[in-house]
């Protein structure tokens, strides 16, 4: 059964990309469009997504897809200038660093690519980003980024930070005026956050995503009954169900969102309480009309 109708996926990998990926940009967004989702967000570690996403549009219709841009090394870290263009060219999602943050390194041990997948090409090696200072305040720069994402039309996303630097960046953007903040995959091993930080965060106005990745072999680090119990402690109203595929080993992203679907009804999940989460919420989030 197709349960993507009308679906959202805002985090989702496909190539080109440092990466080995199942699709690349063209072949996702049409299998998104043959299974009647809305819209897509492309993701790259590496580079900003945004003029991938407006050729694609350019050749598949009938389904949007949008970019975004992450505060890796590869694009200088933490760049204003690198957000300030792709917020401004219509990147509807700012990460903060995920590779290149101090806090994924620390947990691959010095690698800024994961040891469940490799680059495909050569990595130079990364001291870390953290967006704190020795005082465990926000650096200067993280407020310039704050403040040209606030009022762009693009949302702030926590990337890989850890779960100490994402409460100060949420309560920050929040208080600053960012009109959508994001929390990242906070169930994922890499920056596994515990359920009453998520209930703060969300209670502070962010979204929190809920990851099919989480649920695979490689990568699983939360069983479906505990994800829907803390869906349910946060509210479905705050949550965004997102895949994060596209890796070469894993079904294609819209064959792994119709499975996370199936496995969320499976354990208890309303079809109403889906549409919220894999609709509504994402529309919202990234400023379509719901």
């Amino acid at each position: 059964m197709n349960y993507l109708k009308g679906a959202i996926d805002i985090h989702v990998h496909s190539s080109p990309s440092i990466f080995p990926r199942s699709v690349d940009d063209l072949e996702l967004a049409r299998l998104a469009q043959q299974a009647g989702m809305r819209a897509i967000v492309l993701k790259a570690h590496e580079e900003s997504t945004v003029s991938r996403a407006f050729l694609v549009n350019k050749v598949v219709t009938g389904i949007d897809v949008y970019g975004s841009l992450v505060l890796n090394e590869y694009v200088g870290g933490l760049n204003p200038y690198a957000v300030d263009l792709a917020v401004q060219q219509g990147a509807k999602i700012i990460w903060m660093p995920t590779g290149s943050a101090k806090h994924h390194l620390a947990f691959y041990g010095g690698k800024s690519d994961y040891d469940e997948q490799k680059s495909r090409v050569r990595l130079l090696p990364q001291k870390g980003i953290t967006i704190l200072d020795d005082e465990g305040r926000l650096l200067p720069v993280v407020y310039d980024i704050i403040d040209l994402i606030k009022g762009s039309g693009a949302a702030l996303a926590t990337g890989h930070l850890s779960p100490q630097e994402s409460r100060i960046l949420v309560k920050t953007a929040l208080a600053r005026g960012v009109e959508k903040v994001l929390v990242a995959h906070p169930d994922l091993k890499i920056n596994k956050m515990d359920l009453a930080l998520q209930c703060e965060l969300a209670n502070m106005g962010a979204y929190v995503e809920k990851s099919m990745l989480t649920l695979m072999p490689l990568w699983k680090s939360i069983e479906p009954e505990e994800l829907v119990q803390g869906i349910r402690r946060i509210g479905v109203k705050r949550c965004i169900l997102q895949t994060d595929l596209g890796q070469a080993n894993h079904p294609v992203p819209t064959e792994g969102f119709n499975q996370f679907i199936h496995i969320l009804l499976e354990h208890g999940m309303t079809e109403n309480e889906i549409e919220q989460m894999a609709c509504k919420n994402p529309a919202e989030f990234i400023g379509l009309p719901t």
